[in-house]
Parts: C-alpha cells; structure tokens; sequence
C-alpha cells in the first residue's frame, strides 16, 4: 500500500515537473535587460551602504533583500505597461 502510494506521488510530480518544463520552453518567462539588471544592482548597493554609513557594514541579505523588491517593482514597470 505504501509502495503504491509512493510510487503514484512519484508519477504525480513527475507529470507536473515535465508539464512545467514543456510551459517554459515554449512559453518562456521573460526576462529583463542586462542594463535594467546592472542598474537594478547598482541602486541597491547604493541605498544598502547609505542606509549603513554609520556603523557596521551591511550584510548580504540586506542587499539581496533589497535586490529582490527592486527587481520585481522594475519588472512590473517593464512588461506590465
């Protein structure tokens, strides 16, 4: 019963994971600029190491934090236009 049940939930994500991969190639997600990119990472390091110019120095998370919220505000003024 247990085999069973394994081996359906097995059959069940692999028929998803390869709908999702056939979705993505032919129906690829879009992507932004290398520019846009560039930029993006740009006015995160700048806003990370002022918002730390006194004091320690800034961690990695913060930056990625503030990387992730950027991309996704210039994504959507980008392809949501």
């Amino acid at each position: 019963m247990t085999l069973g049940v394994a081996i359906l939930e097995f059959l069940f994500w692999s028929i998803e994971k390869s709908f999702n991969y056939l979705k993505e190639y032919f129906f690829p997600t879009p992507q932004l600029p290398d520019e846009i990119i560039d930029a993006i990472e740009q006015e995160a390091h700048d806003f990370v190491w002022n918002m730390h110019r006194v004091g320690d120095e800034p961690n990695f998370g913060e930056y990625m934090q503030v990387v992730h919220y950027l991309y996704y505000k210039k994504y959507d003024e980008y392809f949501l236009k």
